[in-house]
């Protein structure tokens, strides 16, 4: 755990927000307490009022004595009252004198004053430059105009190569993550180097402020992939069944996904060989997919229909669908225009936009009897592979 004292910054791009992020991303509960109050917005800072200490003490009182603090903007002083408090905690201080807008946070005065009652001061070379370097401070240098970035701690320099851009937040993001990783039990030098190298891989994937929750969303991606591949055995199973003649493909998007690869599925399909369903891969965002295009475009309508499955078509299993209550919708190809068939991947689109149109709510399945060069199908859809495998269950069951 690790107590987290900084600012509210309403844009979400620094402060406590930034701070809560990082920590997640590192799998570190954050306990927070808010030091600060500010009027700002990605660019630029309008006012600061400081909260009193008494009034925060209160609420750190009552929390789990920490092992790590990491304190951003606050009053000088306040570094000095938490070491009091709790002496034998780590102290992170990410010291904030100016805004990159100008927009000046702290007296320098105070700050020289305070900076010995923390384990390490994180601050910006030409912060460092005014303040006057002491021992403990980890020095940044984000200022600087070249392709590297250079972070000191005593005689130690660490060199990193520079995500283009300006950013705002990175001070906030740096500095929380070094305490993320003490509370890990890295020792100082590798904190500040595995801190670089999170920071580097967020900035990576952000625009203009430090956008941490796009690298967490790899997590949705492995957690995809991880279903599938978990799924998969189930499938296998009942596979001789349901396993049309050109494969099958159980297909699970991403939330945000807009393309097929960004919608999880297994290359080359699952299909029989010798009597038994076996899979060609491991699950993966490679490859182009019948089946993910369908999810795709169930999306646009229904974000939460997240998985698509295509199944040998059998009549009676179209019957029992229905008899149990699953929402059956049958494509007529034969109605399908002839600009719309010639075109690849359209029929698919097509099929589930009249099918939404005509029954007003996401289908169960849509199914269709074939068609010159087609073979007949099922297709069943749902929120994700288990619910979809439920589906498809019903269908085989008399």
């Amino acid at each position: 755990m690790v107590l987290v004292l900084s600012g509210f910054d309403p844009s979400g791009g620094a402060g406590m927000l930034q701070d809560v992020k990082i920590l997640s991303a590192l799998g570190i509960r954050a306990h927070g307490v808010i030091s600060a109050l500010t009027v700002q917005n990605e660019e630029k800072v309008f006012s600061v009022s400081f909260r009193d200490w008494e009034e925060m003490k209160r609420e750190i009182e009552v929390l789990t004595p920490p092992r790590v603090i990491k304190v951003g903007l606050a009053r000088p002083e306040v570094v000095k009252n938490l070491r009091e408090m709790f002496p034998d905690s780590t102290i992170v201080w990410n010291v904030v004198l100016e805004s990159s807008s100008g927009f000046r946070f702290q007296d320098l005065g105070e700050v020289r004053e305070f900076t010995s009652y923390a384990d390490y001061v994180v601050l910006n070379n030409e912060e460092a430059k005014r303040v006057g370097e002491h021992e403990n401070f980890i020095v940044t240098g984000g200022h600087e105009k070249d392709d590297r970035i250079r972070v000191r701690y005593r005689e130690l320099v660490i060199e990193i190569s520079r995500v283009p851009g300006e950013f705002h937040g990175t001070g906030c993001a740096f500095s929380s993550a070094i305490a993320g990783f003490l509370a890990l039990n890295y020792p100082v030098e590798e904190a500040i180097r595995a801190a670089m190298e999170l920071l580097r891989k967020i900035l990576e994937r952000s625009s203009s402020v430090v956008e941490t929750e796009k690298l967490l969303r790899d997590w949705h991606k492995y957690d995809v992939l991880n279903t599938l591949d978990e799924i998969l055995p189930e499938f296998l199973e009942i596979g001789p069944l349901t396993v049309p003649e050109v494969g099958q493909n159980v297909s699970y998007a991403l939330p945000w996904a807009q393309s097929e690869y960004e919608v999880g599925k297994f290359p080359g399909r699952i299909r029989l060989k010798e009597g038994k369903a076996v899979a060609v891969s491991c699950a993966s965002f490679r490859d182009r997919s019948h089946t993910a295009r369908m999810t795709i475009t169930m999306m646009r309508f229904y974000p939460y229909m997240r998985c698509t499955v295509n199944v040998r078509y059998r009549k009676e299993y179209v019957e029992r669908a229905r008899k149990k209550g699953l929402k059956v919708y049958h494509y007529d190809r034969s109605k399908e225009p002839e600009e719309i068939r010639e075109k690849e991947g359209q029929s698919m689109v097509w099929m589930i936009e009249r099918a939404i149109s005509e029954l007003k709510s996401p289908p169960d399945l849509i199914y269709d009897e074939g068609w010159w060069g087609k073979e007949a199908m099922i297709r069943v859809f749902g929120r994700n592979p288990k619910e979809v495998l439920e589906k498809i269950k019903l269908m085989l069951e008399e």
